[in-house]
C-alpha cells in the first residue's frame, strides 16, 4: 500500500504541475467590454495612436530617439512620441558565462516590445514631435535624473517629464498640456506596452508569459496572447496597472491612483506581424484657454524583485507567478528570504528552510516512517502469501488483512502525512523556479548558477542516489511488476532532474537526505 502511495503521489506531484503551468488564474471569460467605448482605431477611441506618421495600423516610426544612461537601466525614448524603444537592465547580464551582455528587455528591432505612453484630444491637434535639449543623458553620480521633451503646435503644448532613480528601475512620468487654443480643450493620456510573442522556451519548466493587469475588483489577472487575438477586451476601474510579463522580467504602467482608467487588449498587425498590446487610457479632462494640466504615471522596466515592486504598487508583487499555491509560496519565500539575509547564500538558504520545512512536518513524517517500517518488518510474511495464493487476490487479500489485524499495523497509517506536504513541496518548487533572486546565484563549487542545471550533474546523480537509498528503507513491492517500476524511477528522475535548476534539484535531495536519516532511525527503532 505504502509503495502504491509513493507512486500515486509521484503522479499527483506531476499532474498538479501540468495543471498549475496550463492555468493562467485568469477570469477574463467573465468580464464584460464597455459598450459605451467604440472598438476602432480612429483618433479619438480608446486604443488610438496619434495619428502622426502612421504606417500600417497603429505602427509609428521611430526615427530620432535620445539616450539614458542610469545605474540600473540603459534606455532610448523616441522623440516621435515619447516611447520607451529600448531598455537593457544593466544589472543582469543575459548569460552567467558573458557578463559583459546585458538582458534587453524592450526593443524596436528583430521582436519589438515596446512602452508607449502620449496625449490625445478629441478637439485639438496633439504635436506632431518631440525635442530635447540634450541627445545623451546620463544618472552619473547624482540620486535623480530628469529628462524632459517638450512638443508644440498651435493648440498646444506639451512637456514629458521622465524622472530616474538611483538603483530603481522605476520611471517617473509627468505630461503637461498647455491649452494655447482660444477655447476649452479635452485631453487625456494612454500608456500601453506592445510586443511580439517571444519564441517558445526550449525549458522543460513552464512560466507564464503575456499579459496581466491589477484592479481593485479583478484583483491579478492573466490575458494571454491566444486571448487576445480572439476578443478585445475592455474595463473600466481605478487604481489598476497592466504588465506584460516573463520569466523573471516583467514591464508594467501604472496609471495615477484614483483615477477612471480604461483597461483594454489590441491584436495590432504592422508589416503583418501579430502585436499583442496592453494599455491604460484615461477620461478627458478639460483644459481652459491658457491654462495647463499635468497627468501622472509611473513605468516599471525590470526583474520581478519582491523586495523592490512590492512598494511601488498593490499587487504588483503578484506577477511573481507561483500559480494556484500563491497562499503557499508566497510565505515561503519571505521564509527563504529571511534566511538569506542571515547566511548570505540562496544555496545555503534553500538547505535551510528545507530543514526548517522538515521539522515542521518532523510528527506527520514520523508516523508515515513507522507505517513503513511495521509494513517493512512483514515482508517477509507478505511474500510467503503471495507465493501461497498467487493469482488468487481475494484469498491474498483476506490473508493479508488479518495479519493487519493480528500485529496492528494501519497500512494507510502513513498516507495523510505525505499527501499534507505534497502541497507545500510543490509551493517551495515555483518559488525556487519563478524567483529572480536565484538567477545566476552561486552556491559552492561548481555550482555558478542557481537557476540553471547542474554542469557535471553531481546533484542530479546524489539526488538519484538518495532515491534508491529511500527505496531499499521502504517496503518492496510484492508486485512483479511495481518492482520494475521502482527500480526505474530513480535513474527516470536523474535524467529528468538534469535539465531542473540546481537550486530545485538541491531543495529535492536535502530533502531526500534528511528523509533517508528520520526513516532509518525509525527502522532501526521498529526492528529492534
Amino acid at each position: 500500500m505504502n509503495n502504491r502511495l509513493f507512486l500515486y503521489s509521484l503522479l499527483a506531484f506531476i499532474i498538479i504541475l501540468i495543471f498549475d503551468s496550463t492555468d493562467s488564474t485568469n477570469n477574463s471569460e467573465s468580464m464584460t467590454q464597455d459598450e459605451s467605448v467604440p472598438i476602432t482605431n480612429t483618433a479619438n477611441d480608446v486604443v488610438a495612436e496619434p495619428s502622426k506618421s502612421k504606417t500600417t495600423d497603429t505602427e509609428v516610426k521611430h526615427d530620432k530617439l535620445i539616450s539614458i544612461m542610469t545605474d540600473t537601466l540603459d534606455l532610448k525614448i523616441s522623440l516621435t512620441d515619447g516611447t520607451v524603444v529600448s531598455a537593457y537592465l544593466l544589472q543582469h547580464s543575459k548569460e552567467f558565462q558573458d557578463k559583459d551582455v546585458k538582458v534587453r528587455l524592450l526593443s524596436d528591432q528583430e521582436l519589438p516590445y515596446i512602452a508607449k505612453s502620449d496625449v490625445q484630444s478629441n478637439n485639438a491637434q496633439p504635436p506632431a514631435n518631440y525635442t530635447s535639449e540634450m541627445s545623451e543623458y546620463s544618472l552619473g553620480t547624482n540620486d535623480s535624473l530628469d529628462v524632459l521633451l517638450t512638443g508644440t503646435n498651435s493648440d498646444v503644448t506639451v512637456t514629458k517629464k521622465y524622472t530616474f532613480k538611483r538603483n530603481a528601475h522605476l520611471i517617473n512620468l509627468e505630461q503637461t498640456i498647455t491649452n494655447k487654443r482660444g477655447s476649452s480643450t479635452n485631453w487625456r493620456t494612454y500608456n500601453a506596452l506592445e510586443r511580439v510573442k517571444p519564441p517558445e522556451a526550449s525549458n522543460m519548466l513552464y512560466t507564464y508569459t503575456g499579459a496581466a493587469f491589477y484592479d481593485e475588483d479583478e484583483k491579478f489577472n492573466k490575458i494571454e496572447f491566444s486571448e487576445i487575438e480572439q476578443n478585445n477586451f475592455q474595463k473600466k476601474s481605478s487604481n489598476n496597472w497592466v504588465s506584460m510579463i516573463e520569466h523573471y522580467f516583467f514591464t508594467a504602467w501604472i496609471p495615477e491612483p484614483s483615477t477612471n482608467q480604461t483597461i483594454y487588449t489590441r491584436l495590432l498587425r504592422p508589416n503583418s506581424t501579430y502585436h499583442y498590446l496592453i494599455g491604460t487610457v484615461g477620461d478627458y479632462k478639460p483644459i481652459d484657454t491658457m491654462s495647463s494640466k499635468t497627468f501622472y504615471s509611473k513605468l516599471f522596466v525590470g526583474p520581478k524583485n519582491q523586495e523592490e515592486i512590492s512598494a511601488i504598487a498593490p499587487g504588483l508583487d503578484l506577477t511573481v507567478d507561483y500559480g494556484v499555491l500563491t497562499f503557499l509560496a508566497a510565505p515561503l519565500f519571505w521564509i527563504l528570504d529571511k534566511i538569506y539575509y542571515v547566511v548570505g547564500n540562496w544555496g545555503w538558504a534553500i538547505v535551510f528552510l528545507t530543514l526548517l520545512i522538515k521539522l515542521l512536518f518532523f510528527k506527520l513524517s514520523e508516523s508515515s516512517y513507522k507505517s513503513m517500517a511495521k509494513m517493512k518488518k512483514l515482508t517477509p510474511r507478505m511474500t510467503a502469501l503471495k507465493e501461497r495464493f498467487g493469482d488468487d487476490r481475494k484469498k491474498f487479500s483476506e490473508a493479508l488483512m488479518k495479519i493487519y489485524k493480528e500485529e496492528k499495523v494501519n497500512p494507510l497509517g502513513g498516507c495523510l502525512p505525505v499527501l499534507i506536504q505534497i502541497p507545500v513541496f510543490i509551493a517551495l518548487y515555483w518559488v525556487i523556479i519563478e524567483s529572480v533572486e536565484m538567477r545566476h546565484a552561486p552556491f559552492i563549487g561548481w555550482i555558478v548558477d542557481l537557476s540553471s542545471s547542474d554542469p557535471l550533474y553531481i546533484l542530479p546523480i546524489l539526488m538519484g542516489i538518495s532515491m534508491y537509498i529511500q527505496q531499499k528503507l521502504n517496503p518492496a513491492p510484492t508486485d512483479a511488476m511495481q518492482q520494475k517500476i521502482f527500480m526505474a524511477l530513480p535513474f527516470i528522475f536523474t535524467f529528468l532532474f538534469a535539465t531542473f535548476p540546481s537550486g530545485l534539484v538541491l531543495y529535492w535531495l536535502t530533502n531526500n537526505i534528511l528523509s533517508i536519516g528520520q526513516q532509518y532511525i525509525i527502522n532501526k527503532r521498529a526492528l529492534v
